[in-house]
């Protein structure tokens, strides 16, 4: 019988270990990650930011809510990213895959830009203005299906992400380096 907890404990310090090893890792973009210690630390972190999300909300002033959530949100990006990037080395893949459930973003925002240069010093600015007078409810329509377009392509473009991310190491050294499997540790 104490066998059997002595070997329920080892995961829970493999699991620590995983995600304090991941952690201090935050800015290395470098090498490779195995899946477990992967999961373990997005698992970690993905709690880790919904917990203080909840906290922000509820015990931050409506007015600074955003803020905290907008740097929150900063804080947990580079270490979640960079893991992912190393993620990705494992199973042989270009860590800029990372960037491709943002492509739909910085597409709209281009446009957004675009127009914005376009439109400031032409006659565009009256023309956007008259329109969305008279054509309030189209434009609303048109408006409301190019959003849901843009978050159906960021799904998209996630979902193969994640699904890059799980595959299993790429057995043996790969331009990336060893594998993490066959390094000792």
């Amino acid at each position: 019988m104490e066998r059997l907890s002595v070997e329920r404990a080892e995961p829970r310090r493999g699991f620590v270990a995983a995600v304090l090893a991941e952690l201090g890792r935050s800015f290395d973009l470098r090498g490779r990650t195995a899946r477990a210690p992967y999961l373990a630390f997005l698992l970690t972190s993905v709690a880790l930011f919904a917990l203080i999300l909840a906290l922000c909300v509820q015990l931050l002033p409506t007015a600074t809510v955003a803020k905290a959530v907008y740097l929150t949100t900063a804080l947990f990006y580079i270490p979640v990213t960079s893991a992912g990037v190393r993620r990705l080395h494992d199973v042989g893949l270009s860590g800029t895959l990372m960037l491709d459930p943002l492509k739909p973003t910085f597409a709209f925002l281009t446009v957004v830009v675009l127009l914005w240069l376009f439109g400031g010093n032409t006659g565009v600015n009256v023309i956007i203005w008259i329109s969305i007078l008279l054509f309030a409810k189209p434009l609303v329509a048109v408006s409301c299906v190019i959003a849901l377009i843009g978050i159906a392509m960021t799904l998209m473009y996630f979902s193969n992400t994640m699904g890059q991310l799980l595959l299993p190491s790429q057995p043996g050294p790969n331009r990336y380096g060893p594998n993490p499997h066959e390094v000792p540790q």
